[in-house]
């Protein structure tokens, strides 16, 4: 049997305090963000076991955070919405508590174990195992997903991104400048917002079909994580040359279009524009610059927040789902194409 890991294991390995450690990973924010960050990594890299943090009774009500390992990992997209939703419960005197598991290996008799766990309500972040779900319905409090990855159950509050509007908002830019050929890349069996946005793409090109307008589809399979077909978006690309326009299911997948893009020789927008979705870093330091939807992290945190405290009140879950909107960043890499 491997060896339990510690907070002084973990203190240890990043070089602070053991108390610092506790307080990190009780979800305690008056720890610096970039501390916590390292705290929260290192303890996945260790293997510690999250469901430690739960033993300690407390008097305050509280809500358990379900969320894998890989995403604690991505602390720059989750880590604003972690931040804000603990400020604001906290206000309200509403504790968080984790429960983290491994997506290829989920320890089923510790996720049973949570039916004994007194929180008011569950947050499952992203990624949502059936086999958990299937446990958390039986023990009859809410649930409340941001940004499932797949669709479950209707008595599961959703909070989402406006990703069909979003998507429709972007096609339609696009012919209002000119373009009548417009691709969009994507793979809808990744997850329901990658499918949302497809639709809300083919949704805005039938709307403008009585004006010449044609859309093409490049639909991957995106099993192995690469965000991108490379072959066959540079394909599509040689075979239906009219095609101006690239509209895709997130910035990655978009920068990935860079990539083939100028190893085809052509240039953007000169000869493509390009539109993404989640406005990450990379994307704002790309050339050009690529224009995207902003996904509002802190915004959405408090709206976690809110949404609890309010269940805390009424005792009931008051919506089915939660649309966030996520507002157009126009920049370099779409252009106006005269006529």
């Amino acid at each position: 049997m491997s060896k339990s890991v510690r907070l002084i294991d973990i203190a240890n390995a990043c070089g602070v305090t053991k108390g610092l450690v506790s307080r990190a990973l009780a979800g305690k924010y008056n720890v610096g963000d970039e501390t916590r960050n390292l705290i929260m990594q290192k303890a996945v890299e260790l293997g510690y076991d999250f469901t430690k943090l739960r033993t300690k009774s407390t008097k305050k009500p509280s809500v358990v955070i379900i969320v894998s390992s890989s995403i604690l990992m991505k602390e720059d997209y989750w880590q604003p919405i972690l931040k804000n939703m603990y400020a604001t419960l906290n206000r309200s005197s509403i504790k968080i508590e984790y429960f983290v598991f491994e997506s290829k290996n989920i320890d089923m008799d510790s996720v049973r174990a949570l039916k004994d766990n007194s929180c008011i309500a569950f947050v499952v972040l992203h990624k949502n195992p059936d086999a958990i779900f299937k446990e958390l319905r039986k023990f009859k409090k809410p649930i409340i997903e941001v940004d499932p990855k797949f669709m479950h159950y209707t008595d599961v509050t959703q909070i989402k991104y406006s990703n069909y509007m979003s998507m429709y908002e972007a096609t339609q830019k696009l012919i209002d400048s000119g373009h009548k050929h417009l691709c969009f890349y994507g793979s809808d069996m990744h997850a329901m917002s990658f499918r949302e946005r497809h639709d809300g793409f083919r949704g805005c090109i039938r709307a403008n079909a009585n004006k010449g307008v044609v859309g093409y589809d490049i639909i991957f399979d995106n099993s192995d994580l690469q965000y991108a077909d490379n072959e066959m978006f540079e394909n599509m690309l040689k075979e239906h040359k009219q095609i101006t326009a690239i509209v895709c299911a997130n910035d990655i997948i978009a920068l990935n279009a860079y990539k083939t893009i100028k190893k085809m020789g052509k240039s953007i927008p000169e000869d493509y524009s390009v539109v993404g979705f989640d406005n990450v870093a990379l994307g704002k330091e790309a050339h050009p610059a690529l224009s995207t939807f902003n996904v509002p992290r802190e915004e959405i945190g408090d709206e976690i927040g809110l949404y609890i405290i309010r269940l805390l009140q009424d005792d009931k879950p008051q919506f089915a789902e939660l649309t966030i909107r996520c507002d157009f960043v126009e920049r370099d890499s779409i252009r106006k194409i005269e006529e």
